[in-house]
C-alpha cells in the first residue's frame, strides 16, 4: 500500500516536472539597443552659456555621471530558467554647445556585464560591473574664464582622465516582449592627476530586443 502510495506520488512529481520543463522556454540570443539619460557625480565644468545679442546668461554643468547614453549588446536567456545575461558597449555623453562652434563635453565608452533574474515575464532585476573606458573631457573652441578673471576665446585643450570597474544595479520593465523601461544606478569613479572624481549616477534607459 506504501509502495503504491510512493510510486504514485514520484509519478506525479515526474510528470509535473517533465510538463514544466516542456513549457519552459528554449535558451534565446537577441541583440539590442538602448538610450537614457543619466544625472549625478561631481562637476567637471561649470558652463555658462551667453546667448548672442541676449542679456540673459543660463549656467550649465559637465557632470561626472550625467549625459546621454546609447548602447549596443546581447542579451542571452538561459534554457529553462528565469535568468539572463547581458553584454554591452555604449557611448555616455555631457556636452554643451555654444553658438559659435565651441563645446565643452566629458566623453567616455562603458562596457557592461550584467545578470538578470527574472521575477515574471515583465519583471526582472540584474546586478553588473561597467568600465566606463576612454574618458575625456575636451574643450574645442571655448571660451574659458581663466582664476584671475581673464577671459581666454577659442580655447582647445583635452584631458584623459583615468576610470575604474564600476557596479549597476538595473530594474526592468518589459512593457512588450521586444520593449523595455529600465531604472539604473551606477557606482563608478574617475582619477585625474591622482584625485578621485565621483561619478555615482542615476539613469532612466529604455531597450528594444529583437528577435
Amino acid at each position: 500500500m506504501r509502495f503504491t502510495i510512493v510510486a504514485a506520488l514520484l509519478c506525479s512529481v515526474f510528470s509535473t516536472v517533465h510538463a514544466q520543463q516542456s513549457a519552459a522556454s528554449p535558451a534565446a540570443l537577441r541583440p539590442f539597443v538602448g538610450i537614457g539619460y543619466t544625472s549625478g557625480g561631481e562637476t567637471l565644468v561649470p558652463v555658462t552659456v551667453r546667448p548672442r545679442g541676449g542679456s540673459a546668461e543660463f549656467d550649465e554643468d559637465i557632470s561626472a555621471g550625467a549625459g546621454i547614453e546609447g548602447r549596443v549588446g546581447l542579451s542571452f536567456r538561459l534554457a529553462d530558467m528565469p535568468v539572463s545575461v547581458r553584454a554591452s558597449y555604449g557611448i555616455h555623453n555631457d556636452q554643451s554647445n555654444g553658438i559659435d562652434n565651441d563645446r565643452v563635453f566629458f566623453r567616455r565608452y562603458p562596457v557592461e556585464v550584467l545578470g538578470f533574474y527574472h521575477f515574471s515575464d515583465r519583471a526582472s532585476l540584474g546586478v553588473g560591473v561597467r568600465r566606463a573606458t576612454r574618458p575625456v573631457l575636451r574643450y574645442k573652441n571655448a571660451n574659458v574664464a581663466l582664476p584671475d578673471g581673464t577671459e581666454v576665446t577659442g580655447f582647445d585643450a583635452t584631458y584623459h582622465l583615468q576610470s575604474a570597474p564600476g557596479v549597476v544595479l538595473e530594474g526592468e520593465w518589459r512593457v512588450t516582449p521586444s520593449w523595455g523601461l529600465s531604472l539604473r544606478y551606477v557606482k563608478e569613479h574617475f582619477k585625474v592627476q591622482g584625485a578621485r572624481i565621483d561619478a555615482d549616477h542615476v539613469g532612466v534607459n529604455t531597450q528594444w530586443y529583437f528577435r
